[in-house]
């Protein structure tokens, strides 16, 4: 008995490392997920079957990281306590719940429940996943740099010869255009402001993708030379994806992460009268050249010369009203896959343009209050932490829930897969599970490894 124990431990290990380089695989080629599936579904169809493949490595990596926390009855115990694995439950049950009755009910397609479910529910799965599996090897949480940043280097270097080299329908040659993705996205509608997509699905998407490597560099100015490098190529990319939402949302991360990490209480007094007097400053500016016709396209996406029929402004005004109405009406919502991007592959789509009203629609006022729930945990859970992971993301985190509010970013694939990921790495940290659990794993190890 005393000699098969070793090798009984030796081999969830070895299988461990193997979970933990390939959650770091999908976290790097998630960047490059539209522009890859788009190709391989332009040359050998099927395209929605290759952009599964994340969820086809997934499934594989649950159930393992299911299997973990079943065999370890500390971290079992502590998820069995925890209001935010209750939480995700509680919300993942809702959705299939709700799922089941709209399509007994025959109110959706089942194309559009099964993309609701997809994209709703997917990055939470991931996050549960990446925390039980890092919690037993910690590879990505220690690499977690690298693995933002080298492949956020390639996006942005080709988003700027792209913008400045590349004629503007290049991703036509990928496979973009109007079957799949659009290859030209532009300013209302005039050439001059061409935006940047990279490899993303859009600019907004790629936007909104672009704080998270910005705020991990801001973390490591002082590490490297070349990090000033990457930082001036994506706030330059990000620039001219004129995604205003991602803008913002970069601006308040920034913020946050400034007032965050002072522990002086003088020092964040000062650095909040700073940036209140930096907006004051800007929007005064904003007003003053408010004629300007860079600063109306860049700004405002329209000016005195637009050919649009109906302003981004009033469309995005008027889907928030139309949201908003929905939900008052139905305060239970329609349904899994009755609007947001699942929406599409009904009848009739109803966009949001709103991530928070889009949940409303789906799942209702209950469904919406569980979300919430789940974010201010994880929220708080990175705010106990002190490590630059749990800094970044926090600060991230702020910022994409207001481009969350004003647009749809979670169920971007590139965008929930990697900050998620991230989450649920930061989560096996010690300091959100007690102490008393790592030491006992690394007694345990000890033992298994004499």
């Amino acid at each position: 008995m005393k000699h098969s124990e070793p090798s009984i431990a030796k081999s969830p290990t070895k299988l461990s490392f193997a979970a933990s380089y390939l959650i770091a695989a999908i976290l790097v080629l998630v960047p490059f997920h539209a522009v890859l599936t788009t190709w391989a579904g332009s040359n050998f169809g099927h395209l929605d079957v290759w952009r599964l493949w994340k969820e086809v490595l997934l499934l594989p990596l649950g159930i393992y990281g299911a299997i973990l926390v079943c065999q370890n009855p500390p971290l079992l115990r502590i998820w069995a306590k925890s209001w935010l694995v209750r939480s995700i439950l509680a919300y993942a049950a809702l959705f299939a719940g709700y799922a089941l009755f709209v399509l007994l009910q025959h109110r959706v397609t089942k194309a559009a429940v099964a993309y609701s479910l997809i994209t709703n529910l997917r990055f939470l799965w991931w996050f549960l996943t990446v925390w039980a599996i890092c919690d037993m090897n910690p590879f990505v949480r220690r690499q977690w740099a690298k693995i933002v940043l080298a492949p956020a280097f390639i996006v942005v270097v080709f988003g700027v010869v792209q913008r400045f080299l590349l004629p503007a329908d290049a991703l036509r040659h990928v496979g973009y255009g109007p079957n799949t993705i659009p290859a030209i996205e532009t300013v209302d509608q005039k050439i001059d402001y061409r935006r940047i997509q990279s490899t993303m699905r859009g600019a907004n998407p790629l936007g909104a993708y672009l704080i998270i490597p910005i705020m991990t560099a801001g973390a490591y100015l002082r590490k490297k030379a070349y990090i000033w490098l990457f930082l001036l190529l994506a706030l330059a990319t990000l620039f001219f994806t004129y995604s205003r939402s991602a803008e913002l949302g970069l601006l308040v991360a920034l913020a946050f992460f400034g007032w965050h990490n002072l522990s002086n209480r003088r020092l964040r007094q000062f650095f909040v009268g700073t940036t209140i007097s930096f907006m004051l400053l800007a929007g005064v500016s904003v007003w003053l050249l408010r004629d300007s016709n860079t600063v109306q396209n860049t700004l405002f996406h329209t000016d005195e010369t637009s050919q649009s029929s109906t302003s981004s402004n009033a469309q995005r005004l008027a889907a928030w009203r139309t949201a908003a109405h929905d939900i008052v009406r139905e305060p239970l919502g329609r349904g899994p896959g009755s609007a947001g991007p699942a929406s599409a592959r009904n009848n009739q789509a109803r966009i949001a343009e709103s991530y928070y009203l889009q949940i409303g629609q789906e799942v209702g006022l209950f469904g919406v209050g569980l979300f919430v729930m789940i974010t201010c945990l994880v929220a708080y859970e990175l705010w106990r932490r002190t490590d630059a992971l749990s800094r970044v993301l926090l600060a991230s985190f702020m910022g994409l829930t207001v481009v969350n509010l004003l647009s749809h970013a979670w169920p971007d694939d590139t965008l929930s897969i990697l900050w998620w990921g991230l989450a649920g790495a930061a989560m096996s940290a010690p300091g959100i599970l007690n102490h008393k659990h790592h030491e006992q794993k690394t007694k345990t190890q000890k033992i298994s490894a004499a």
